[in-house]
């Protein structure tokens, strides 16, 4: 039985980011003293005591692991299979995030992902960039199968 995903809950630290998944930018928290991007959003700085700012990122990151998801989050069920993956954002922070534009076999951890928006449900996910293929990383899926 499928249940309805849950709501986008919005908070005042958490605003700036989805006001910029509504018009398809990734808003990240940059700490000006530390000069370091952080996600998720948080009140505090994760790195100082100093003051945040939101800034657009690239939406372009690494794919550190990923996963075929058979145990859905709340309202996912009837999207069963699903890939999900880690990407270091090329400002630094990971995200976790559906993946999309690619099979299990066609990943491979290292290769470049880019953001999507509004793709299958989602508000965004990540797919391939096959512009670029990190080359000192060789393995996928295959290799552990």
């Amino acid at each position: 039985m499928s249940k309805s995903k849950p709501p986008i809950t919005i908070t005042d630290t958490t605003a700036p980011f989805w006001e910029g998944v509504k018009h398809q930018r990734l808003m990240l928290q940059y700490d000006l003293q530390s000069q370091r991007y952080q996600f998720y959003p948080r009140p505090l700085s994760l790195f100082s005591e100093g003051p945040t700012e939101w800034r657009e990122a690239s939406g372009f990151g690494t794919l550190v692991a990923f996963t075929l998801t058979h145990f859905p989050a709340p309202g996912f069920d009837a999207e069963l299979p699903y890939l999900e993956g880690l990407i270091k954002l090329d400002e630094g922070p990971r995200i976790f995030s559906p993946l999309t534009g690619a099979s299990l076999h066609e990943l491979i951890v290292g290769q470049r992902m880019r953001i999507v928006y509004g793709v299958g449900g989602h508000v965004f996910q990540f797919q391939p960039n096959t512009d670029f293929i990190d080359s000192t990383i060789s393995f996928t899926s295959k290799d552990f199968t």
